[in-house]
């Protein structure tokens, strides 16, 4: 798939192409939280930024080549969207919650 320099979101189906997977894949990545994305009407758009993390982040190589300017160097650039992705992800676990009149005050 050629990508034009300027296009910065891209939907699910041009997603999936780009990365050579079903778009059932990178649903199930939406949903376990693996890959961020907007959810729009009935469709979803992933940013540039957030689809080369979660490249990166599952073992892939440069997804855009060198179009992106940056102060950071590519790979540093990698690493940090690697790990920002991961400690979104982090970030995103809650903790399970015990409903009043449970477990510890039945106790009693």
């Amino acid at each position: 798939m050629n990508v034009p320099s300027g296009k910065t979101t891209f939907t699910l189906p041009e997603a999936a192409q780009l990365l050579s997977c079903h778009p059932e894949t990178l649903r199930r990545a939406i949903r376990n939280g693996d890959l961020r994305a907007a959810k729009l009407g009935r469709g979803f758009r992933i940013s540039r930024f957030d689809l080369e993390a979660f490249w990166t982040a599952n073992g892939g190589g440069e997804l855009f080549g060198k179009e992106q300017e940056s102060e950071l160097p590519p790979g540093e650039l990698l690493e940090s969207a690697a790990f920002a992705l991961k400690k979104a992800k982090a970030q995103r676990r809650v903790e399970q919650l015990s409903l009043p009149g449970t477990s510890e005050t039945r106790k009693k």
